[in-house]
C-alpha cells in the first residue's frame, strides 16, 4: 500500500481506530519508534480503538497499555504480554475496553468483525 500521510502528520482525532500490524519485524521496528509510539498511546487515551494482532501487542507492552488488560497475541511473545501486567488468554480475539488483540493470521476474521464492532460501539471509558 502506498504511504499517504507521514507517520509524524497522523494524529488521532482523524481517525476512528489504529490497526497495528503483525508480523515479527513490523512491530519490533515500530516498538523503537517515538513516533508511533506516542501515536498509539493517543488513540488510547482518547479512549479510541487500539486493535493488534501477532506480535502488534508487544507495541502494547511498549507504550504500558498492555498492564492490567486481557490480551491475547502470538504464542512467542505470551511472556513478554504476561511479564508487562497483562492477563493473557489463548483465545482468537480478546477485547478489553475497546483493546482488541488477536493472536495470528488464522484469527484475522474474528479480528476484522470485533474491530467494527467496537468502532460502531464508539469511544471507550477506560477507566477502571
Amino acid at each position: 500500500m502506498p504511504v499517504d500521510k507521514d507517520l509524524k502528520a497522523a494524529k488521532a482525532n482523524d481517525y476512528d481506530a489504529i490497526v497495528l500490524p503483525g508480523g515479527q519485524i513490523n512491530p519490533d521496528l515500530l516498538r523503537l519508534n517515538k513516533d508511533a509510539l506516542t501515536l498509539i498511546k493517543n488513540f488510547y487515551d482518547a479512549g479510541k480503538i487500539v486493535a493488534a494482532v501477532c506480535h502488534a501487542p508487544w507495541l502494547l507492552v511498549e507504550t504500558g497499555i498492555a498492564k492490567g488488560k486481557r490480551m491475547t497475541s502470538y504464542h512467542s511473545i505470551k511472556t513478554d504480554v504476561i511479564n508487562a501486567g497483562a492477563h493473557w488468554e489463548d483465545s482468537e480475539v480478546v477485547t478489553d475496553k475497546g483493546i482488541i488483540t488477536s493472536r495470528n493470521p488464522n484469527d484475522l476474521e474474528a479480528f476484522s468483525k470485533k474491530i467494527v464492532e467496537e468502532i460502531k460501539e464508539g469511544r471507550h471509558n477506560r477507566a477502571s
